[in-house]
């Protein structure tokens, strides 16, 4: 193959890939090992990963080292642990090396990048995300379970369901489908504790968890679907809920009309609903645990619980 016809079989395949081009790809369309080193040593072509190279000006744009580090790893391979969740905003900027796990077969260790070798995997649990297969976000905080503070867990938690990444019970989902594993006890211990900073994505939401738990109250469900809507608190024995109207979350132009909505839902389904606000959990919490109390003991009384 001439130089030319080399150049436009690597430009196709860079094109295509975020500049980056794979030996065994551009061998298998006709280009030599050759033609390879010399576009490496001449500066046309940049080693990334071992056999994976950048073709151009060696400056990578985003998602490049990842794209190239699925292909260095070849087939049955996704970007995973703290790089799966710096993609879906749960955990700080891409991480050096890369991580990626490698399903039912070895793989060996690679400058760069670093290799989870697991049996296999759920389909459930893998997520296209711009051309790149990625941990679904919820696989990727149980894989940070392994490795991450309670702090880190937790917080990747709570973005997660604040950003309707993933709901608690996708959670205990995949925390099913892989128990046991590593990390999946400090997982399940933190879905075990409803007052834990991870189930709820509120700080009025997280407080007043604390403040039911202190009253002795029974505690709620929370973030529960609820058709196209999702409740903040639910009592289904006495069939009680409670929702927080918080900055965060209920502001807006269209608030408003979402909340008169799910109110007619709610009482259209037989609950009862209380509404509370961030401040009245800050400033009133008594008056906010004395309301939810005396509600659950009437419902109760009215044998709906």
């Amino acid at each position: 193959m001439s130089g030319d016809g080399a150049d436009r079989v690597i430009g196709r395949i860079a094109a295509s890939q975020r500049t980056i081009v794979g030996a065994e790809q551009a061998y298998a369309r006709g280009v030599t090992r050759r033609a390879i080193e010399w576009r490496v040593l001449t500066g046309r072509m940049h080693l990334v990963f071992r056999g994976v190279y950048s073709f151009g000006c060696g400056i990578l744009p985003p998602l490049a080292r990842e794209q190239a580090a699925l292909i260095s790893c070849g087939e049955h391979t996704f970007l995973s642990n703290w790089t799966a969740a710096a993609i879906w905003g749960l955990g700080p900027k891409l991480p050096d090396p890369v991580e990626v796990s490698v399903v039912g077969r070895r793989c060996r260790p690679r400058d760069g990048i670093r290799v989870h070798e697991i049996k296999e995997i759920d389909r459930r649990e893998l997520r296209r995300h711009k051309g790149l297969w990625v941990s679904s976000p919820a696989r990727a905080v149980l894989e940070i379970a392994a490795t991450g503070s309670t702090y880190e867990l937790t917080r990747a938690i709570d973005q997660g369901l604040a950003g309707r990444l993933f709901t608690p019970r996708e959670l205990s989902d995949v925390l099913a489908r892989n128990r046991p594993c590593r990390g999946s006890a400090r997982l399940a211990a933190i879905l075990a504790d409803p007052t834990s900073a991870a189930v709820s994505r509120s700080k009025p939401e997280k407080r007043l968890l604390r403040l039911i738990r202190e009253a002795g109250l029974p505690t709620p469900e929370t973030n529960v679907e609820f058709g196209r809507f999702e409740l903040d608190f639910l009592w289904p024995r006495e069939r009680l809920v409670v929702e927080l109207d918080g900055y965060s979350f209920h502001r807006g132009p269209g608030a408003f009309g979402r909340d008169h909505d799910k109110d007619l839902a709610v009482r259209a389904a037989g609950l009862e609903m209380l509404r509370f606000t961030g401040e009245h959990v800050q400033k009133r919490a008594w008056m906010v645990i004395a309301t939810i109390a005396g509600t659950l003991a009437r419902l109760r009384a009215a044998g709906r619980g």
